[in-house]
């Protein structure tokens, strides 16, 4: 595609911002207050379990308890917010007295909808005033489907109930309420133990409201992350927090490669660099190519080089963006902002698909560690529709028409 002068100007400049931001020398990663042994630090998860991961929530809390009873803690707080079938929603602690493990309720709520807005933001309230501290960080654990919502309506407007974080018998969170539920500032790091919460859409709408992200961009299986190896490092203050959140993405990745299902795919992403990668995809997609066949590119929700109607949602960011620029100064601007931007990248060499319903086995032979969508890519006309109202679209794609034609 060609430009015009006028707009080959606006994106040099464009370009020299991208530059700017992705040239920063990185901050030294402060320390928190270790005193001994002692890490002043909390860590809530929120546990929405009301839906077919029920049965996994005492298994996770087990080995939870596991790690506590090893000393993991460093006398920080480990808070658990439970949501489930048939009881009232819970704040509980987990900790270490005497070399037994206790739990312990700290707060029970009225039975309600906790994949609301004002469910999570209370929560948050009350984990910052009973268990104050100078660092904290949160586990989001449920199902997900990353951007997209759980229902596709005909009407857009029906969107309001369909969600894409959460599921609590039904009800769920879009990926913006998130943000408006989280105090700002208030977490050094968000985990999503939870399905395709690792793209570029979810980690740019939530880049105001953590300093660190670990997420998959493809399925989680049902067991989730091994908390009885990763607790530890969730509150290790003994090294710059990044170096522990890689040591929690290795620690997955060595649990799925040995597991019955050997599927995992995670990364961990510096959200001070999101915006600057945003920047640096829109330019890169100012001289694009005129089409492009989708099939050929990584994907995370079906097998590449397949069909399968309402999928193609989930794309490996740089197979899609260096299919796309056909500008090597652009394409290198955008290689440098995503190395900045993810810390730690890692996957096995298959994926499981879990997309509406849908499990296919796929190869995974190109991994960045973000996942993105392709405009126009889905069959689902509703879904691009949608698509247009996330943050990432009007930042990336506003103002500018699509040029690409999309084949499959």
């Amino acid at each position: 595609m060609r430009i015009s002068v006028l707009a080959f100007f606006l994106f040099f400049f464009c370009g020299l911002i991208v530059f700017s931001a992705c040239d920063k020398k990185h901050e030294p990663e402060p320390l928190y207050p270790v005193d001994g042994d002692t890490c002043d630090r909390t860590v809530l998860v929120y546990m929405l379990g009301s839906n077919t991961l029920g049965g996994f929530v005492e298994s996770n809390i087990s080995a939870m308890k596991k790690a506590v009873e090893k000393g993991a803690l460093h006398n920080g707080n480990l808070l658990l917010y439970i949501d489930r079938y048939n009881t009232v929603p819970t704040l509980e602690k987990l900790s270490l007295r005497d070399g037994a493990v206790e739990r312990t309720v700290v707060k029970s709520y009225e039975d309600r909808n906790s994949a609301t807005v004002e469910a999570m933001s209370s929560v948050c309230d009350d984990v910052r005033t009973l268990y104050p501290a100078s660092s904290f960080g949160l586990i989001l654990w449920s199902h997900a489907n990353g951007w997209y919502p759980f229902h596709i309506e005909a009407d857009l407007s029906a969107y309001s109930s369909t969600r894409s974080f959460g599921d609590d018998e039904g009800k769920a969170m879009n990926i913006d309420e998130i943000s408006l539920a989280i105090p700002d500032s208030m977490f050094d790091f968000i985990l999503c133990d939870a399905c395709y919460m690792g793209t570029v859409e979810v980690a740019y709408d939530l880049r105001e409201d953590c300093r660190y992200y670990v997420a998959s961009p493809a399925a989680v299986m049902g067991g989730g992350f091994p908390y009885e190896d990763i607790v530890e490092h969730l509150f290790s203050c003994d090294k710059p927090i990044p170096e522990n959140l890689i040591d929690v993405c290795r620690a997955y990745m060595d649990y799925y490669r040995s597991y019955y299902d050997p599927y995992g795919t995670i990364s961990l992403i510096d959200m001070r660099e999101i915006e600057a990668l945003a920047r640096s995809v829109k330019l890169a997609l100012v001289n694009s190519v005129d089409s492009l066949q989708v099939s050929e590119i990584q994907q995370f929700s079906q097998e590449k080089g397949t069909r399968v109607s309402y999928q193609n949602l989930f794309f490996d960011l740089n197979d899609y963006v260096g299919r796309v620029c056909v500008d090597t100064l652009a394409y290198s601007i955008f290689a440098d902002c995503l190395d900045r931007t993810v810390l730690y990248a890692d996957a096995t060499n298959k994926g499981l698909s879990n997309i509406l319903g849908a499990w296919v086995e796929f190869p995974i032979e190109q991994y960045c560690g973000l996942a993105a969508y392709i405009p126009g890519a889905s069959s689902d006309e509703v879904a691009d529709l949608y698509y247009k109202t996330l943050s990432w679209y009007k930042t990336v794609y506003g103002g500018m028409e699509v040029p690409i034609k999309i084949t499959n």
